[in-house]
């Protein structure tokens, strides 16, 4: 006897075709989606629905696997990993030093976000004169990475993923694609319950291989001795006072995030590195890798082969990452030809699975991750809001004589003293204005004489001293009397401002 389902679910002859879609509906809120697997936890484990949008993830991810083979198959630019996940590769602002003189024109990552994080500081409105308003933010740089024992190696430290409510969320799709898949198994439709199971699967994989990479901080190994990294982030109007040690100040200029993968993943095509004839003339190549020094290790010359040998770096050719996208795109060609050969009702379940996967990568698109990076960024620092302090100053001349009276060492106020241990506090308010007429010529010879007589002076003489002199009205002619009155005020307000900070320091 011919047995007869109790639900009579396949009347009719009607094919609802989705293979046009199964494969690219959903692609680009699949990828964002895919793209925050590091900052999340438990996100890689989250990844066993049916989503849509395999084919592009496929594609997009697979150009992290690193070969000829993968290449030809996944063209397209072999990033460094970090870069790929938009966790590198953000120009910083600019970054001026107050005690060695060197600047950077363009910092990296990590100082792009620590201006982001304070320019959105509301800052505290510092009285007087107001014509634009400039944020000066006030850093406590504090102990980042414990004393390594690696004398040429930089420090790194591993950082723990954010904790949110977006591994409840996935129950959602999950559940969604595991009931459709039963559905469709219950109604006999093999087609669509294994199309809804291969999802599930090359989904899964592909979060749980990508994302099995431990997010870490890179800072910068500095010498024992190395003085203060006291210096000055400078972005328009926005101004940022790093104060500490020049390991914890540089881990910020010049730091990076980092991706590392196990080894099963990397999957390196040679198991030791391989020498090769290189006809150069003995100084070395300076083109640089695909991959980046952290990934794909440096290059050395080989002393004992000549000038003409040199041992070439195997690259980590990322096989899994590799496999997984090649199983996504594999995918969609099953969708294409076996969706359509499913029931009504399966292709209904299908779609449903389908749905629910895209309102939860349209969740995790929807969420600012260079917010996490930046909570992640404070965590790693060991900083909060005890050690960071922004006031919004009514002029760009009280900013440039806060910045410079913070950046002052402490303890410090002959000039030959400042020399010697690099500190032009002309320079640093050249930065901010550089003007050289004779009215601001005349104000920051005021500016560094009070800097100078901090020692000998009061409080109060020290404020006295920013007044504008009998000798110096006559000097000028109105209109430079009450442009210099002026500047004088704006100077009162940054040194009132700076007394009060030094002494929270010494508290800090």
């Amino acid at each position: 006897m011919t047995y007869k389902h109790p639900v009579d679910i396949q009347a009719g002859h009607f094919d609802l075709d989705v293979s046009g879609v199964a494969g690219f509906f959903g692609g680009e809120e699949a990828i964002s989606a895919m793209q925050t697997i590091h900052l999340y936890k438990y996100r890689k484990y989250m990844g066993w629905y049916n989503s849509p949008g395999s084919w592009n993830v496929g594609k997009k991810f697979g150009m992290l696997a690193n070969s000829r083979f993968w290449d030809g198959l996944f063209p397209g630019p072999n990033e460094d990993p970090a870069k790929f996940f938009e966790l590198d590769g953000r120009q910083g602002p600019k970054y001026v030093a107050s005690r060695s003189g060197s600047i950077l024109e363009h910092t990296g990552h990590l100082a792009y976000l620590m201006m982001q994080i304070c320019k959105e500081e509301l800052g505290v409105h510092v009285g007087g004169r107001v014509t634009k308003r400039n944020n000066v933010t006030l850093i406590q740089t504090q102990l980042v990475f414990e004393e390594s024992t690696a004398k040429e190696k930089p420090p790194v430290r591993t950082i723990q993923p954010h904790d949110g409510r977006q591994k409840y969320v996935a129950i959602l799709p999950i559940a969604v694609s595991f009931t459709t898949c039963a559905l469709c198994g219950w109604t006999y439709d093999w087609f669509c319950c294994s199309m809804i199971l291969l999802g599930i699967i090359s989904n899964g994989m592909a979060s749980l291989v990508i994302g099995s990479a431990s997010l870490e901080l890179q800072g910068v190994k500095s010498a024992p001795t190395a003085p203060p990294g006291d210096g000055m982030l400078m972005d328009g109007d926005d101004v940022v006072l790093l104060l500490g040690k020049e390991e914890d100040v540089a881990t910020i200029t010049r730091g990076r995030f980092t991706l590392s993968y196990e080894r099963w993943v990397k999957m390196r095509s040679k198991k030791e590195e391989r020498k090769r004839f290189v006809l150069r003339d003995g100084t070395g190549s300076t083109k640089s890798d695909r991959r980046s020094d952290a990934e794909a290790g440096r290059r050395n010359i080989s002393l004992d082969q000549g000038p003409n040998h040199e041992v070439v770096p195997i690259r980590d050719e990322y096989f899994a990452i590799g496999s997984c996208s090649l199983l996504l795109v594999a995918q969609l060609l099953a969708q294409l030809l076996l969706i359509p050969q499913g029931t009504f009702f399966g292709q209904i379940m299908f779609l449903s699975s389908f749905a629910a996967s895209w309102a939860y990568n349209l969740y995790l698109s929807s969420i600012d991750n260079e917010h996490i990076q930046e909570e992640l960024l404070l965590e790693a620092l060991n900083l909060n809001e005890q050690h960071m302090r922004t006031y919004s100053l009514g002029t760009r001349t009280t900013a440039a004589v806060f910045a410079c009276l913070m950046l002052q060492p402490p303890g410090v106020y002959e000039e030959s003293e400042w020399k010697k241990l690099g500190f032009e506090p002309e320079g640093i308010i050249r930065k901010f204005i550089p003007n050289d007429t004779p009215v601001w010529t005349t104000w920051r010879e005021k500016v560094l004489g009070v800097m100078r007589d901090q020692k000998v002076c009061s409080r109060d003489t020290c404020y006295d001293l920013l007044q504008m002199s009998d000798q110096e009205k006559d000097m000028f002619k109105p209109n430079d009397q009450k442009l210099l009155e002026n500047l004088l005020e704006d100077a009162r307000t940054a040194y009132e401002l700076a007394v009060n900070e030094k002494l929270w320091l010494k508290c800090g």
